[in-house]
């Protein structure tokens, strides 16, 4: 997963994650069946996993709109790596688009995933008074993914700390 990743599909080479896993090739092949294959399972288990961590965070959260600043504010800490990588969501879709079916319905797996967290949250705001009774949980869910798209690629072409911290205030404060 962290290969693919760091890297993408295109760019990982057999020789790659041979070396990751540990496996010969003929094991490689006969666990996963091919590169395809072994892609898709480390991005489903990347997002599966995210999507846990993120409803555990949630739910340790001292507030929903808490939660959601410190969603916003993780991405600084891809920011503080030498080589930011980027959410791998982000990624595979600027990498496959639409070209691959089967992957496409994964970016779209991923993508409700992520989303059905954040309309939790905003659904929970709501209830405790800390956004507006008017504003749509799925219409904000939306508008936090596209947020956290944007500022992750953003972090990985360079944009300065204390400018992503300004878009997060401008996130932050038209949430309410």
């Amino acid at each position: 997963m962290q290969l693919f990743w760091s890297k993408g599909y295109e760019a990982t080479s057999l020789q790659d994650l041979l070396e990751a896993t540990g496996l010969s090739k003929s094991s490689l092949y006969e666990s996963f069946g091919n590169k395809q294959s072994l892609f898709e399972a480390a991005f489903t288990r990347y997002f599966d996993s995210r999507s846990k961590q993120m409803r555990t965070r949630l739910e340790q959260a001292d507030s929903p709109l808490a939660f959601i600043r410190a969603c916003l504010l993780s991405v600084l800490e891809d920011a503080e790596r030498n080589t930011p990588r980027g959410c791998m969501l982000v990624n595979v879709a600027n990498e496959f688009s639409t070209a691959d079916p089967a992957v496409q319905q994964l970016i779209g797996l991923a993508t409700r995933r992520f989303r059905e967290v954040f309309e939790q949250a905003f659904a929970q705001a709501q209830s405790c008074g800390e956004i507006p009774a008017t504003r749509a949980p799925a219409a904000l869910a939306l508008y936090m993914h596209c947020s956290m798209s944007g500022l992750r690629t953003q972090v990985k072409s360079g944009l300065q700390r204390k400018d992503l911290l300004s878009v997060i205030e401008m996130v932050m404060a038209n949430l309410s």
